[in-house]
């Protein structure tokens, strides 16, 4: 496979990242450094991840996804509350095993999301490009959340 390209599933999806070289770039930290590297990558990532439960247009899943990569990387602990952390775990322990996203999850996030996207649209009203943006961004969202296999 091509330098910087990930698979999912049977499509292949381009990476912006170079994956190989960050890894050779972090190998070449020292012990400490680098699990603190990754533990403080990994504490920035659930922050974000957690903005994005809140804020409709931000990710959600891929920081949380990044925070498990980098604290199995630094801190068996952190890694083992993430994944045990009752508001998130075990969606993102399902989405990060198996590839999918329950029907309850899906139905609740699209809610939300356009709950939030129409208020935004009202309060930009009197700028039509930026409501077709706002209605742009929520199809997309929803399409993708729609194209991940779901479960019970």
């Amino acid at each position: 496979m091509p330098r910087g390209q990930t698979t999912t599933q049977s499509t292949s999806v381009r990476c912006p990242v170079d994956h190989r070289a960050a890894e050779r770039a972090a190998r070449a930290l020292p012990g400490p450094v680098r699990r603190g590297v990754y533990l403080g990558i990994g504490a920035l990532s659930v922050g974000a991840g957690i903005f994005g439960i809140v804020v409709p247009i931000w990710p959600t899943t891929c920081f949380l996804l990044l925070a498990a990569w980098c604290f199995a990387r630094s801190s068996p602990r952190a890694e083992r509350w993430l994944y045990e952390n009752r508001v998130f775990g075990r969606y993102l322990a399902a989405y990060r095993e198996r590839g999918v996203i329950s029907t309850r999850v899906r139905r609740g996030a699209t809610i939300f999301l356009w709950s939030a996207i129409l208020v935004s649209a009202v309060l930009a009203a009197g700028h039509l490009w930026l409501v077709a943006l706002l209605l742009l961004v929520a199809a997309a969202v929803t399409a993708h959340l729609y194209s991940l296999p779901g479960e019970g």
